[in-house]
């Protein structure tokens, strides 16, 4: 039974079926029944629906015209994030120290579909550039402080653009960087996110796969770095942000994923790191939560898909970063206005070598996450942005390609993506020189 096939002959259940019992009701237990209740409407037998129901499916695109398989709404999104990349309006400026995120969002997501547009490049290479410090590092804007977070978004944006406009690749002041990179290091092996700013995992992974792949992965540089973050492995089996915090999916994403660059990945209880990532997959909705006890969350679909997914290509011998990159990246087909959900696997959800239910987080992010108007989102009751379209299309690629059989039709659906970063940065490290035999050679 293909994706779109599950998601179409799933029964509706009923609410006395559906709510969960618990001995205590509290706000948290009400919340849980009032997001599964949401959800019921989106995963209703399509083939029950009358003619007028099934009619505005077809028209919106979101059911194809001679069955019942979900589609991906591809020009839709391309459109919606196309927005991200223009003049946006009053409201964006909440996010003023956020735009190369915002640029990072859109830009991955549209490397996910295919769909960078050379026109774009030398504006984003501009404007990132405008970005960058002399001291080293990226701001969230011109003459805003360096910080891990647009660092890594802004240079993750400009790799994206280099291979149609290689002015990018010359963008990125590595000197610079890397002696900033050493300035946010702490004698633990952590990362400051800025100067006298906060330790966590955020940096110890912003920082790793930046300098991995700009060539600046020293021995100096990681000293120490594994510890660390191994240190912030929780009692539950995922990471909290430092030692001593609550597991929680973006940091288990960041700590897994710069464990595996480092080759330091065994380090970690993996048993335990592998059965708390399980646990997060939600039995009804099929998507994750991001804590124990939270609720599902699209742009979780990436955090802790991903991260299973680097340590299941661990697993299966794909232990370094260069051999992982190789691994996951096949041709990309060309696809039309939507594609068919059914292209993805004629297989039954739980097919695929990943280590939780591929086929119930494709259903929960294609009759959930999709607006249908473009864009993604959390979950139903919220609005589309470009935060969870970037990493629910991130989780639905991972769920489709990663330790997976693609076949030619399946290859039209999204570009696989490498779970440590963005699919087409595979060359990028062979592009600049090797790092310099001693740090202070950089720093001077």
């Amino acid at each position: 039974m293909c994706t779109a096939r599950l998601a179409a002959s799933t029964s509706t259940f009923a609410m006395s079926e559906l709510a969960a019992k618990f001995d205590v009701e509290t706000e948290t237990t009400q919340l849980q029944q009032d997001t599964e209740k949401e959800v019921t409407p989106f995963f209703i037998k399509l083939d029950g629906l009358n003619d007028s129901q099934l009619r505005h499916l077809r028209d919106v695109g979101l059911v194809n015209e001679t069955g019942y398989d979900v589609r991906l709404l591809r020009e839709k999104h391309v459109k919606y994030l196309l927005t991200g990349l223009a003049n946006l309006s009053a409201g964006y400026s909440s996010l003023d120290a956020s735009r190369p995120w915002i640029a990072y969002w859109c830009l991955h997501s549209l490397d996910l579909l295919d769909s960078i547009d050379d026109d774009l490049c030398p504006r984003v290479v501009s404007t990132l550039r405008s970005f960058q410090n002399e001291t080293g590092g990226f701001g969230g804007g011109p003459m805003q402080l360096s910080h891990g977070a647009p660092t890594y978004a802004s240079c993750l944006a400009l790799l994206l653009v280099a291979p149609r406009c290689p002015a990018a690749y010359e963008a990125i002041d590595r000197p610079a960087l890397y002696k900033w990179f050493l300035a946010m290091k702490t004698p633990t092996g952590g990362f400051r996110m800025h100067d006298d700013g906060e330790v966590d995992v955020r940096g110890t992974y912003t920082i790793v796969a930046i300098a991995a792949l700009c060539n600046l992965l020293t021995p100096e540089l990681c000293e120490n770095v594994a510890e660390f973050t191994v240190s912030c492995q929780t009692y539950e089996g995922g990471f909290g942000g430092e030692p001593g915090n609550e597991a929680h999916g973006g940091y288990a994403f960041c700590a897994v994923a710069a464990l595996q660059i480092l080759g330091k990945l065994d380090m970690c209880d993996v048993e335990a790191l592998k059965g708390w990532i399980a646990r997060r997959q939600m039995s009804f909705e099929g998507g994750f939560q991001g804590r124990a006890n939270k609720l599902v969350d699209g742009c979780y679909s990436f955090w802790q898909g991903g991260a299973m997914a680097v340590v299941n290509a661990a697993e299966n011998g794909l232990s370094g970063f260069d051999s992982a990159v190789n691994e996951f990246i096949p041709e990309v087909g060309s696809a039309g206005d939507a594609v068919d959900v059914s292209k993805t696997a004629e297989a039954t959800p739980s097919a695929g070598g990943l280590t939780f239910d591929q086929g119930l987080l494709q259903r929960y992010i294609l009759l959930c996450g999709q607006h249908v108007e473009g864009g993604l989102r959390d979950k139903p009751s919220k609005m589309r942005d470009y935060y969870h379209t970037c990493y629910n299309l991130s989780g639905l690629s991972v769920s489709q390609h990663v330790l997976s059989e693609v076949s030619d039709r399946q290859r039209e659906i999204l570009v696989s993506l490498v779970p440590f970063h963005s699919p087409h940065l595979s060359n990028t490290t062979a592009r600049y020189a090797p790092p310099p035999p001693h740090h202070r050679t950089a720093c001077q």
